[in-house]
């Protein structure tokens, strides 16, 4: 009799432990399996806003701009020529500019060059110092010679790489190219000087 009273006693005291562990592990496993309660993933790192470029090229931007370019028409021995190109530019969206310029250039002769552009750009950053402001536009030329005069229209090709030193100030350099439309001019290319402000 005291046997089976034992053994009903053991067997109520395993039945109650097992409930008792179920109840704790289940939900447990429950709250490790819900994704609401997981812990949301690292945030990738990205840099801050801005930092490319310092900033250049977003929208609203105006930049002032003073080109110095050495160029060599394509003839040969045709002659050396110093154009000094201030501008004014724009960026209607991020990275995208317009703007216009005009011109004054000397040279090895007693020629004088006058020219005025309106140009559109497209600027990309690539690091926090260094970006790419490519500008693509037409200029209206006039030059006149002891001989008489002429005027020429072209299209303009620059695409300088620009340093900026401190935030709103940058120099650059790089190729370009001006190919003739109209008037008796030959094309020009060489390389452009660059340096800006902006705010």
């Amino acid at each position: 009799m005291m046997r089976l009273s034992l053994s009903r006693i053991v067997k109520r005291a395993q039945l109650a432990l097992t409930v008792v562990g179920l109840v704790t592990v289940i939900p447990g496993r429950a709250s490790a399996q819900d994704p609401a309660t997981a812990p949301p993933p690292a945030a990738a790192e990205s840099m801050p806003a801005g930092s490319l470029g310092q900033g250049f090229g977003e929208t609203g931007q105006f930049v002032i701009t003073s080109e110095a370019n050495v160029l060599f028409t394509k003839t040969n021995n045709a002659g050396w020529s110093f154009l000094f190109a201030p501008g004014l530019d724009y960026f209607i969206v991020p990275s995208v500019s317009v703007g216009g310029s005009v011109a004054v250039r000397i040279d090895d002769t007693d020629t004088k060059y006058y020219a005025v552009g309106v140009r559109a750009g497209y600027n990309l950053n690539f690091t926090e110092h260094v970006s790419f402001w490519g500008r693509l536009g037409f200029s209206f030329d006039q030059l006149s010679a002891p001989g008489g005069s002429d005027s020429a229209t072209f299209l303009s090709v620059l695409a300088p790489i620009a340093y900026h030193i401190v935030p709103h100030a940058f120099v650059g350099a790089g190729p370009f190219y001006n190919l003739n439309l109209s008037g008796d001019v030959s094309n020009s290319y060489g390389l452009t000087s660059l340096v800006g402000i902006w705010w």
